[in-house]
């Protein structure tokens, strides 16, 4: 392969850099088995395509104020191993596109994270990767988070699990399947103020 052709595929194709933040712990692993998934051993990974994509998406201040966020900041990848460990809120079981995913929420002090990751199951990558992350500018509460999980319209919880105060806000709560009717009435209360609801991130 000549030097000019290698480049283009290099361009087309960037090559994915991994970093890794250690195992699944065994609470999520018996969560995910109660929605019939499989995740004992796997990984949690970033990759640098993620870091763009969040990057690209959700750094704008401008643009997060207008859905009621906050702009992510370089530093903010460093908590993601704080929010898996302790995470206020974890959605277990959600599909979208096919595709299995777990929600994380954990309440920081400019905001409330929210971290996406995705379920891979192939027999080279066994891990829990992350697809996306943004952060709310107000504290959020069970049905704030369904029904953000939800506002794109393509993500379906039917059957999924919500694990509740591992972080410490709200403290520990009884773990069960995800009751989506909450999030009609969490919808109504955030508007109380007259803000607006935050529009479903584009992602």
């Amino acid at each position: 392969m000549n030097n000019d052709k290698a480049t283009r595929n290099e361009k087309c194709h960037p090559k994915i850099e991994k970093a890794s933040f250690g195992k699944v712990e065994k609470w999520l692993v018996d969560e995910a088995r109660k929605v019939g998934l499989d995740i004992d051993g796997f990984d949690h990974e970033i990759t640098n395509e993620f870091v763009s994509h969040v990057m690209r998406r959700h750094s704008n201040e401008r643009t997060e104020k207008r859905s009621g966020q906050v702009a992510v900041k370089e530093g903010d990848f460093d908590k993601i191993p704080a929010i898996l460990k302790n995470p206020d809120y974890t959605i277990v079981g959600s599909k979208r596109n096919n595709k299995n995913i777990l929600t994380y929420a954990k309440k920081m002090e400019d905001g409330t994270m929210l971290y996406f990751e995705e379920v891979l199951d192939g027999k080279r990558n066994k891990a829990l990767r992350g697809v996306t992350m943004f952060k709310r500018k107000r504290d959020i509460n069970e049905g704030n988070l369904i029904a953000i999980v939800t506002m794109n319209g393509k993500t379906n919880l039917l059957g999924a699990r919500i694990v509740i105060g591992r972080g410490g806000h709200p403290p520990i709560g009884a773990d069960r399947n995800v009751d989506t009717t909450v999030a009609t009435s969490a919808q109504s209360a955030d508007n109380s103020d007259g803000s607006r609801h935050p529009k479903a991130p584009a992602d």
